[in-house]
């Protein structure tokens, strides 16, 4: 199961996390776990290479596996359209296959 936490300080997203697999296929035959993970790093690439926001922050273990990727609450307002875009991007995903995603609000980001 992929649990996805999307946080969230004074109502504003700033950070999602992305954990685990959906055990919808094996290994490299995933649909699901290929869209989660291309999602997660679309963010990535858009807040560093598009954004330019130099003080987003990455939590990346491919062992667990997880990915946390937080930015500062004051940025979010500019960032809102990619953010916004990929947490209802995780959300779709969620609600197409219950089974094997779950998404979870949070009111701040574990450490």
């Amino acid at each position: 199961m992929i649990q996805v936490k999307l946080f969230y300080q004074d109502k504003i997203l700033n950070g999602i996390e992305c954990s685990g697999h959906s055990g919808s296929a094996s290994k490299g035959q995933d649909i699901i776990c290929a869209a989660v993970s291309a999602l997660m790093h679309s963010l990535i690439l858009g807040l560093d290479d598009v954004a330019r926001v130099k003080s987003a922050k990455y939590f990346i273990d491919d062992k667990v596996p997880i990915m946390r990727i937080t930015w500062p609450v004051n940025e979010s307002e500019n960032l809102s359209l990619l953010t916004l875009t990929i947490a209802e991007s995780l959300k779709q995903i969620a609600r197409q296959y219950p089974d094997f995603v779950k998404v979870k609000i949070n009111s701040e980001v574990s450490k």
